[in-house]
């Protein structure tokens, strides 16, 4: 439940923010401005060159083939349940989910300085999106596994802070409205929560499932850390 609470709630945010976007209003756009001139305010050619190149990680495609060979390893260790559900959340939740959004909204792209070029839809931004949901999933798994509350905290704060990294990178390269990267990291949020929050309840049943097709699950890290 408190999983289904949290992803409801980052949901909420998001319509809140594509509500602003969608209608075009004025706390959006002042929004918008206040951080792209403060994030833009600081552009040397050293930062973008790093920059270009720290952002590709939370590229769709590298997060699909990062995805595919997580869930490669996941088989192999005989964590089938956990494999489809790792898998199914990246693929629906950020990679179909985000498109939908896109061209639902079809959103501009920024109009100030870009320092690469992108041309598709804006919003959400699928950067932010895909990296919430890959680095996030990942991220809450092992604060569930780890048992001092220390290391929950580090890997919890450490997560966090390289999803908002990504999500800066956007808005320094000129690709993204600070709104974009903010809607794809509250959608990615929900998205995570709810997907763990329902894999928490389906887990066993899938297993019934998959020990019914002879395949032997060892998947029993998140039931057990969350008991």
């Amino acid at each position: 439940m408190p999983f289904f609470l949290m992803g409801l709630l980052f949901l909420l945010l998001f319509s809140i923010v594509a509500w602003g976007v969608y209608f075009e209003s004025q706390w959006i756009a002042a929004f918008d401005s206040l951080w792209i001139e403060r994030i833009q305010g600081t552009i040397s050619e050293r930062k973008t060159s790093f920059i270009k190149i720290t952002t590709e990680l939370g590229n769709m495609r590298l997060i699909i083939a990062l995805t595919i060979l997580l869930v490669i390893v996941l088989f192999f260790k005989r964590k089938y349940a956990e494999g489809l559900w790792f898998g199914s959340t990246i693929l629906f939740c950020a990679a179909i989910a985000g498109k939908i959004l896109k061209k639902a909204f079809d959103r501009d792209r920024p109009a100030f300085l870009q320092l690469i070029e992108k041309t598709n839809e804006s919003f959400p931004s699928g950067h932010a999106t895909g990296s919430t949901v890959f680095y996030g999933l990942i991220g809450l798994v092992l604060v569930l596994i780890v048992a001092n509350i220390w290391m929950k905290f580090v890997v919890g704060f450490t997560t966090l802070v390289w999803i908002g990294f990504i999500l800066v990178t956007r808005v320094y390269l000129g690709v993204h409205f600070p709104t974009d990267v903010i809607a794809g990291f509250f959608f990615g949020m929900a998205a995570t929560l709810l997907s763990i929050g329902t894999y928490l309840i389906v887990q066993q049943p899938l297993q019934s499932l998959l020990r019914k097709l002879h395949l032997n699950d060892q998947s029993d890290t998140l039931i057990r850390s969350s008991n």
